[in-house]
């Protein structure tokens, strides 16, 4: 039953994101309005995001802190790492994933911790720590993620991207 709240929540926010930010293409550096005749994916631009969030789930509360490199392969998809930390001291995550560019300003992401003690090197498939969620890029530089996983719950992150 929560996966389902969660695909529809994530189905909610890409749609109403969709709709934010066409209304917002004259502010972007690289605006809709200046179409050429090339393809559509040339108008994803390789950036690098850096991001701070919070994990929410009671006992599991933490700060998060990730850096992705988004659009390399095929101007579509990039790679990202996120660093957690439990606030009560005890758990230290390091989730390495994937992202996939949808349009210009949304992208879905998810990813698993390989190496700590939660990781799928130390406690396999049964313990290990996974998210998804979506990203979306309301206005010129700032991204906003929002994530769930099964082991901690919802998580939120905040932060900019670089074009290069």
């Amino acid at each position: 039953m929560q996966s389902c709240r969660f695909t529809v929540a994530l189905g909610l926010l890409l749609l109403l994101s969709h709709f934010y930010t066409n209304a917002q293409n004259t502010h972007l550096p690289y605006s809709a309005r200046n179409k050429d005749k090339k393809s559509a994916s040339a108008e994803l631009s390789r950036n690098i995001e850096l991001t701070a969030g919070y994990l929410f789930k009671s006992g599991n509360e933490g700060l998060k802190a990730g850096v992705g490199l988004n659009n390399l392969v095929f101007r579509r998809i990039g790679f990202y790492t996120s660093l957690e930390y439990a606030m009560d001291g005890q758990n230290l995550s390091n989730t390495v994933g994937g992202s996939v560019s949808i349009f210009k300003y949304a992208y879905v992401w998810g990813g698993m911790d390989l190496f700590t003690k939660k990781g799928l090197f130390q406690s396999g498939f049964e313990g290990i720590r996974k998210e998804a969620g979506v990203g979306i890029i309301p206005y010129k530089f700032l991204v906003f993620r929002v994530g769930w996983s099964s082991s901690v719950g919802p998580s939120v992150a905040a932060g900019i991207h670089f074009l290069f």
